[in-house]
């Protein structure tokens, strides 16, 4: 049975993003991190934006156990989450991501899906919260797998492909046919659009930037795709480990999550985080949103 997502009787719903946990087979202090931002936060939904596990697993029993110490925090407390997949999730070559992801789901409070699968793309989907009152939904996640590296001629990381954007705009619409409005949306996914970049230098920030963007390098248009349909205000992802800053451009804030896990690349003095979202039902376009520090008590 699928769990519902729901916001609570105060008319809140708070969501954590743990982004590149790179968890490997032997256990790490990741996974203790996230038991204290989950004891801290008391969230409603945790998502997990990619680079969950890394190329450390070497076989099979190595990724169940990775993926294992993952669910724990959020399966021992009866909290929903969800997953995409970041570059490195399927590095080791033992499973492809459609086993990886019918693993996860095989969680109690997993709520992941398959979704739309397209070219190398696993996991395209979304999510409904419903209003504290009734069945009507308020709120709409969309997870996306961002792939994973371009084409060597060209360098650099994968984009959000052109079938991936028709998926988008097709279940936008969907939506909005079915509900006779248009549901507010967060987005989440990995590797960061080029419009991060200019979202930065516009000077409207909050949080830190101490590496450069890890963009692709073709544009295939989607944040425009985004700001004509309407739904989205809010697009976070992982990826750059040293990022955690989040910024408005054209009334869509897009913004980073740090770094949570201690298995990949990281600073002594940057602290590993999560991003924490506060939604309201009466006006979810207006969400709260701040970074929860390792350092903090």
């Amino acid at each position: 049975m699928k769990l519902t997502l729901k916001f609570n009787n105060n008319g809140n719903f708070k969501i954590v993003q743990f982004t590149d946990l790179h968890e490997g087979p032997n256990i790490d202090k990741t996974i203790h991190l996230m038991n204290k931002i989950l004891e801290y936060e008391k969230p409603d939904m945790v998502v997990l934006s990619g680079d969950n596990i890394d190329g450390k697993c070497k076989t099979v029993d190595d990724i169940k156990k990775a993926i294992t110490y993952i669910a724990q925090p959020m399966e021992t407390r009866n909290i929903p989450w969800a997953i995409v997949f970041g570059n490195h999730d399927d590095e080791h070559s033992m499973m492809t991501k459609e086993e990886m992801m019918n693993f996860y789901i095989t969680f109690k409070y997993n709520i992941s899906e398959i979704g739309y699968k397209t070219f190398d793309r696993i996991g395209n989907y979304n999510l409904l919260v419903e209003n504290s009152k009734d069945r009507t939904p308020v709120l709409n996640i969309y997870m996306l797998d961002s792939g994973k590296y371009a084409p060597s001629f060209i360098g650099g990381y994968h984009w959000i492909k052109l079938t991936q954007i028709c998926w988008y705009k097709r279940t936008a619409l969907k939506l909005k046919q079915k509900y006779k409005k248009t549901i507010p949306a967060l987005m989440f996914f990995h590797i960061p659009l080029i419009e991060f970049k200019k979202a930065h230098n516009s000077g409207l920030i909050n949080g830190k930037k101490f590496e450069e963007e890890s963009c692709p390098k073709i544009n295939t248009r989607f944040f425009n795709a985004l700001v004509k349909t309407g739904d989205v205000k809010g697009v976070f992802v992982g990826h750059d480990h040293l990022n955690n800053y989040c910024a408005i451009l054209k009334g869509i804030r897009l913004g980073y999550a740090g770094y949570t896990g201690y298995g990949g690349y990281g600073k002594d003095d940057i602290p590993r985080s999560a991003r924490v979202f506060l939604i309201n039902e009466s006006d979810p376009t207006n969400f709260k949103t701040w970074i929860r520090q390792e350092w903090d008590k």
